[in-house]
This record gives C-alpha cells, structure tokens and sequence, in this order.
C-alpha cells in the first residue's frame, strides 16, 4: 500500500467516527450514486515533497441540505478538534495535521450548507519503497 492510500485510509477510519457520510474527492468523482447529506468530501494536493517528508493540503467539506446549520457547524467543529494538532504513527506511515483556515461557503443553492476547512499535513512513509 502506498503511503497516499495508508493515509486516506486512515483519514476516513478517522473522519466516519464525527460524520456517517464521508467521502474521498476522487472516489466519489467516479461514483454513481448522489452524496447522502449531511456529508463530508476531502480531498489531498500535495505542496511539496522529498526522500523524507510530503507536505499535502487537505481540504475538507462539511455539507448539509435544508435551513438548519447547527448540524454543518457541529460537524466542522467536531472535526477540527479531532484533526488540529493530531499525530499518527503506524508500521507504514506517520504525519501530523495542522488546521490552516476554515471557512463559510455560499452556494447558488441557498439551502446547501456548507463549510470548508483546510488543514496541512506532513506526511512521512516507515521504511521507504
């Protein structure tokens, strides 16, 4: 498994304790099914890299359908204290998680809630290739 997929993997294990619906960028890019709301959708851009160390930006969407935000800004709120600051180290890969912003959203959609929030990580693979 390459260090990228340990770490999504272990992003969603992570992110489905704060949101029943959560959702790589990618993934649902080639999914046939609609998102199920409230939703979270992450995706990672790698900023840089060398032989030891990858930084990669994640932006994260929390998203809800309807009048009500509570449940968005819940959501978010429950995630960045659970990813500010946090260290992971397994037997394939260790990182850190920085909150960088966190911001309101408007839609076109008035009824679409949605909020975004972008941390930095500094990703290292165990052992190398």
């Amino acid at each position: 498994m390459s260090k990228t997929e340990a770490l999504i993997s272990v992003l969603m294990g992570m992110l489905k304790t704060k949101a029943d619906n959560v959702y790589y960028e990618e993934a649902l890019r080639v999914g046939t099914n609609p998102p199920l709301y409230p939703n979270v959708v992450f995706e990672l851009n790698e900023v840089t890299s060398d032989d030891s160390k990858t930084v990669l930006r994640m932006e994260l969407n929390v998203v809800d359908y309807g009048k009500i935000r509570s449940t968005v800004e819940t959501i978010s709120d429950n995630i960045q204290a659970l990813l500010d600051k946090y260290y992971h180290m397994d037997e394939n890969i260790q990182f850190v998680i920085y909150k960088d912003s966190r911001q309101t959203i408007k839609e076109e959609d008035k009824l679409i809630i949605r909020r975004r929030l972008v941390f930095e990580i500094q990703l290292h693979e165990i052992g190398g290739e």
